[in-house]
């Protein structure tokens, strides 16, 4: 074998070499960030935050390291793979204390792996420069917030280089960066290297799904990768199959993994949204933007109230939503796209039919939380539905209990199959209404009662009565929007 063809397969196997600690222990290569010398000794980072002591000098690694670390610093070598960014290296300094030229070739990298920033001394900064084929420091934007919150995040955005310039009309050309690039399609020993558990010869899971369906999400926006059937489900097993012919580490069972992960990055993170994927929209039906009034809502939470408030709206020329429950993420993305489109800036006001108890309320919270999520500004919220439109002698006979309580002086124990928690909520609730005919207490003695809170159903209501309240307010807003 030639030297020239050895010295290109130690190269290739490099990132898989492992050197070892003066604690003995066994690091790879391709787990380091960087290389420090400081106070007569060498230490390595690696990716987990661990530093071990190095029994060689910096020299040595340097020469038996070279091409995949490279020496930016009298006192360190960095990974070339995990350079990020780069950043000014005196930003606060007087401008005419500094040398330009200095300055010029002088700077502060940010590494994959670490929040640690590492020095770029003069010397060796044209090297480095050359190394990342750029002819300033300058070119290369700083670290935004967007940026930072993504990396900390656990994310990686794999080739984001080669991504920012490639020719999408060219096939061949995404062929070959997908083939280069394709998380489902790395090897166990790739995953290994970066999204490997701490401590354990173990990829993590999470981490790993997180990172592709970013990645799923970044191509779909560039245009070399299709959006989904609609299915969710689809999209899961659309991972699962390429895996299973490359790293093949998901099991049937990580479906969970994969969905509550998916929720965690659009409702909890915000990083994108449903829609971005084309997953389908199951609420569409239940909902309606009318041309005339767009910018005011008709909207319930039940099901049963579908046809009353879909012809009540028609009516009015108004918009409706039936949430059934909760509002879904994904069909308030789809609904809010659409108002979007014609409305034309104005604030919305809500009409709500929902239960008289905490979690009617919860819904019309998030309703309206939603709805300004997704960029509009709220007007108003009318409840269409609340204790007043029912006679107290009513309320007795149609009134269901929600929790119930036992109280001592200021100490309260939930009742089951209640808990402290939804007791919490509650009370929460009631000081809200302040309504006392949802609310009775009977003693048992001891200086002890039992508290019961109380609620109403929203179809108990007289539809006659909505449908008043609702003619009664919208009427005002048309005027005012005929006078204007």
């Amino acid at each position: 074998m030639s030297k020239e063809l050895q010295k290109i397969i130690d190269k290739l196997f490099l990132p898989q070499k492992s050197i070892i600690s003066r604690q003995n222990k066994l690091i790879r290569v391709c787990d380091i960030v960087f290389m420090q010398y400081q106070r007569g000794r060498v230490e390595a980072l690696t990716a987990e935050g661990l530093r071990y002591e190095l029994p060689e000098n910096i020299n040595y690694y340097e020469k038996s390291l070279k091409g995949y670390f490279l020496r930016v610093h009298r006192s360190y070598l960095v990974s070339f793979d995990r350079i990020e960014g780069t950043f000014e290296r005196f930003p606060d300094e007087p401008e005419n204390i500094r040398d330009l030229r200095s300055k010029a070739d002088e700077c502060e990298l940010s590494l994959r792996g670490t929040d640690i920033r590492v020095p770029v001394t003069s010397t060796y900064g044209k090297s480095l420069k050359k190394a990342l084929g750029i002819s300033s420091f300058y070119f290369l934007v700083p670290e935004n917030p967007a940026d930072k919150k993504l990396r900390q995040y656990g994310l990686i955005d794999f080739g984001w280089r080669e991504l920012n310039s490639l020719d999408v009309s060219n096939k061949a050309a995404v062929a070959a960066y997908k083939d280069r690039w394709d998380i489902k399609k790395f090897s166990r020993e790739r995953m290994l290297s970066y999204f490997r558990l701490y401590g354990v010869n173990e990829i993590n899971k999470k981490r790993m799904i997180k990172n592709i369906i970013y990645q799923l999400w970044r191509w779909i926006v560039a245009g070399i990768e299709e959006k989904s059937d609609g299915n969710i489900r689809s999209m899961w097993y659309r991972i699962k199959s390429v895996l299973a012919h490359h790293a093949n580490v998901l099991d049937p069972n990580d479906v969970n993994i994969f969905y509550s992960t998916l929720l965690e990055m659009i409702e909890a993170a915000g990083l994108f949204r449903y829609k971005d994927f084309g997953f389908m929209d199951m609420n569409a039906p239940y909902c309606d933007v009318h041309d005339s009034h767009p910018e005011i809502i008709l909207a319930s939470e039940k099901i049963g109230h579908f046809l009353f408030i879909r012809n009540l709206a028609r009516q009015y020329g108004a918009s409706f939503v039936c949430t059934k429950g909760e509002p879904a993420v994904i069909s308030m993305e789809y609904f809010s796209d659409t108002l979007h489109e014609k409305c034309n800036g104005k604030p919305l006001t809500v009409f709500c039919i929902s239960d008289v108890d905490p979690a009617g309320y919860s819904i019309e919270r998030n309703l309206v939380k939603r709805l300004e999520l997704n960029g509009h500004k709220i007007k108003r919220l009318v409840k269409l539905v609340d204790a007043n439109i029912f006679e107290s002698e009513d309320i007795s006979v149609l009134r269901y209990p929600v929790v119930s309580y036992e109280q001592s002086g200021d100490i309260i124990k939930p009742v089951a199959p209640a808990n402290m928690s939804q007791v919490t909520k509650a009370l929460d609730w009631f000081r809200e209404v302040q309504d006392e005919r949802l609310i009775s207490e009977k003693n048992i003695g001891n200086g002890s009662k039992i508290v019961t809170i109380w609620g109403i159903e929203s179809d108990a209501a007289d539809r006659k009565l909505i449908e008043e309240r609702f003619k009664s307010v919208l009427q005002r807003l048309i005027k005012k929007k005929v006078r204007r």
